[in-house]
C-alpha cells in the first residue's frame, strides 16, 4: 500500500484519468528495466518502476470503487464479532491499513480458523502477494461454505483474475517470444503503446 499514490505519479488528486495514465507511462517507459541496463543505478530505477506500477493500479482500483483499501469487503473486514483478542487486533491493524503488521500478527495465532484464513487473504492481496491471498480465501470458504463474507471475497479475487486473465489472452494473442519484461502490467502497456502507435488502441484502460 502506497501512502500518496499521485505523489508517486507526480500528479495531483484532482488529476484526470487520462492525466493519471500520461503520467504512468511516461514513468514506466523511464524506469523501465530495458531501459536501465547499463545503468549503474539500475537497481534504483527497478524499485520505482515497482512503485510506479503499484501507484496506478492503487489509483485506479479506488477510482474504479473496485476492492481496495478504500471500499469495504476486500479492503477491510465487515465484522469481527466472536473474534479472539489477536485476530481482534488483526481486525484493527487491517481497518488501519496496517497489512504488514497484519500479516505478522497472524503468523503467530494457531490454531488457523477460517477467520484467519479470511484475513490472510485480506492483508496478502493488499501487499500484493495475490497467490496466497487467493488460496487463503478459498480455504476460508471450505471451511465454511456457508458464510456470505468468505464467499463474497473468494467471488471478488476470483472475478478480478479472470478479468486479468481475459485481458492477458487478448492483449498478448500470438505475442510472446522474449520481448516481455515478466510484468504483465507492464508488457501490456508496452504492447497498448505499440499498437497505438499504428493507431490503434490494444487495451482501452491505458
Amino acid at each position: 500500500m502506497i501512502t500518496d499514490p499521485y505523489k508517486s505519479l507526480g500528479v495531483s488528486p484532482n488529476a484526470s484519468n487520462d492525466e493519471v495514465k500520461r503520467a504512468y507511462r511516461e514513468l514506466s517507459r523511464k524506469y523501465h528495466p530495458d531501459s536501465n541496463v547499463d545503468n549503474p543505478l539500475s537497481d534504483l530505477a527497478a524499485e520505482k518502476f515497482k512503485e510506479v506500477q503499484a501507484a496506478y493500479d492503487q489509483i485506479m482500483k479506488e477510482r474504479e470503487g473496485g476492492y481496495s483499501s478504500s471500499s469495504s469487503g476486500y479492503g477491510r473486514p465487515e465484522g469481527s464479532s466472536g473474534d479472539s483478542a489477536e485476530l481482534n487486533t488483526v481486525y484493527n491493524y487491517l481497518n488501519g491499513r496496517r497489512y504488514r503488521e497484519a500479516l505478522n500478527t497472524l503468523s503467530n495465532i494457531y490454531p488457523r480458523t477460517a477467520r484467519w484464513y479470511y484475513y490472510s487473504a485480506i492483508a496478502n492481496a493488499q501487499t500484493g502477494n495475490n497467490y496466497v491471498a487467493l488460496n487463503h480465501a478459498r480455504e476460508a470458504v471450505n471451511m465454511e461454505p456457508n458464510n456470505v463474507e468468505y464467499r463474497n471475497l473468494l467471488n471478488q479475487m476470483d472475478w478480478q483474475g479472470r478479468r486479468y486473465d481475459n485481458t492477458r489472452q487478448q492483449s498478448y494473442g500470438g505475442y510472446g517470444g522474449g520481448c516481455g519484461s515478466g510484468n504483465f502490467c507492464c508488457d501490456l502497456c508496452i504492447a497498448d503503446s505499440l499498437c497505438e502507435c499504428m493507431g490503434g488502441d490494444l487495451c482501452g484502460c491505458f
